[in-house]
């Protein structure tokens, strides 16, 4: 059994590591997503439709993945309370979500669609060590 003034240690502990914790979880995720949606680019890991003949025959069979810029563009900011992953690469969100004569491929949404069940894992996991 804990008593009172235990519990107010625990909880005076956890509190102080809370802002760090936060920040684990959000680096955390965000490189879990700039990740995965890398290693979607060349791959056909979210199921994509198939490259036409054209494409394939100009870049390969690797779709998205013509020079590499895009893939290596894509990056994650963890700041105060805040995240974001992201590309500034200007045809990203022609591929993202498609155009009249491109099939939407959607690295970034794939990404979050591929693996955001594995957020709840990473805040327990912090979480946890807060109090062990």
């Amino acid at each position: 059994m804990i008593t009172l003034p235990q519990l107010v240690m625990i909880l005076e502990h956890a509190s102080a590591e809370l802002p760090k914790a936060e920040h684990e979880i959000l680096e955390k995720s965000c490189m879990l997503f700039e990740d995965s949606a890398k290693n979607a680019i060349g791959s056909y890991l979210f199921g994509w439709p198939p490259l036409g003949e054209a494409a394939v025959a100009k870049h390969g069979d690797t779709p998205l993945l013509d020079t590499g810029a895009l893939r290596d563009s894509i990056e994650h900011n963890v700041a105060e309370h805040d995240a974001a992953v992201g590309t500034n690469v200007e045809y990203a969100k022609y591929q993202e979500f498609g155009t009249s004569r491109i099939p939407a491929r959607p690295f970034m949404g794939g990404a979050l669609a591929h693996d955001g069940d594995k957020l709840p894992d990473i805040v327990i996991a912090e979480l946890r060590k807060l109090f062990p």
